[in-house]
């Protein structure tokens, strides 16, 4: 389920540009079905492009966010050490 975003977001690109080609063979010969080939094409485009960057997009807040922890952890650590009593959740 990870990667569905980016292989329909490639799929949806490639399926575009065979659109816009056929696009270009059938307006050459005048057909009523250019424009909607035309059309499929320029959405086709757009959502995949929209579903690949908004992969990007969220790896990208899943690495800051996990840096961010990692980078917590460090200081918490170096703050409290594993032997200081503030830290102690046992028997008081």
């Amino acid at each position: 389920m990870k990667k569905i975003k980016v292989i329909a977001g490639i799929s949806l690109i490639a399926q575009s540009m065979l659109f816009f080609i056929l696009f270009l063979v059938y307006w050459k010969k005048s057909k009523s079905i250019a424009k909607t080939l035309a059309v499929f094409s320029s959405v086709g485009g757009v959502c995949g492009a929209l579903l690949v960057l908004s992969e990007l997009k969220d790896r990208k807040w899943k690495k800051r966010l996990d840096n961010e922890l990692q980078t917590f952890d460090r200081d918490f650590e170096e703050i409290f050490g594993p032997d200081d009593p503030a830290c102690s959740f046992g028997d008081a």
